[in-house]
C-alpha cells in the first residue's frame, strides 16, 4: 500500500489505484448458461483482473459483482480465479476457465457445481459496463 501511495505522489500511478476502483480494458460481454444463468464478465486493470457479475444463481452470489484475477496461460485461454488460504497454503481457485474460446464456469462457493457457457448477444445489450461497475463493492 506505501508503494501505491508513493507512486500516486510522484505521478508514476493513477489516483484510482488508491481506492481500488477496477478500470475497465475490455468489452462487456455475457454468457448464459444450460439454466438462464447470466454471467456478465469485463476484463479489467490492464487484462489482469476481472469483474464477474451474477444473474439466476439463485444464491449468496445473486445479483452480486466479484473482482477475479486472469492468468494468461497461452493461446488465447485464461484462467479466473480467486486466492484461499488452506491451512497453511494458498490455493487458486479457478471460477471460470477459457479453452478455445469456450467458457466453464466454477461455483466460487459450492465446490463440485460448474457449467458450460454460451455467448448471449442478447444478454450483452441488456447491461452497462457502469451498472456493473457500480455493483462491485470491494
Amino acid at each position: 500500500m506505501r508503494l501505491v501511495i508513493l507512486l500516486v505522489l510522484l505521478g508514476l500511478a493513477p489516483a484510482t489505484a488508491v481506492a481500488d476502483t477496477p478500470r475497465p480494458s475490455g468489452p462487456l460481454k455475457a454468457y448464459k448458461g444450460p439454466e438462464g444463468q447470466v454471467v456478465v464478465m469485463i476484463l479489467v486493470n490492464n487484462d489482469t483482473q476481472m469483474l464477474i457479475h451474477f444473474r439466476g444463481l439463485g444464491d449468496e452470489l445473486e445479483a452480486k459483482t466479484m473482482l477475479y484475477n486472469v492468468e494468461d496461460v497461452g493461446h488465447g485461454n485464461k484462467n479466473v480465479f480467486e486466492t484461499r488460504k488452506r491451512g497453511s497454503k494458498t490455493i487458486q481457485w479457478n471460477v471460470l476457465t477459457e479453452r478455445d474460446g469456450d467458457w466453464q464456469f466454477y461455483h466460487p462457493k459450492k465446490s463440485g457445481t460448474g457449467f458450460w457457457l454460451a455467448y448471449s448477444e442478447s444478454a450483452s445489450s441488456k447491461f452497462k459496463i457502469e451498472d456493473v461497475l457500480n455493483a462491485y463493492k470491494p
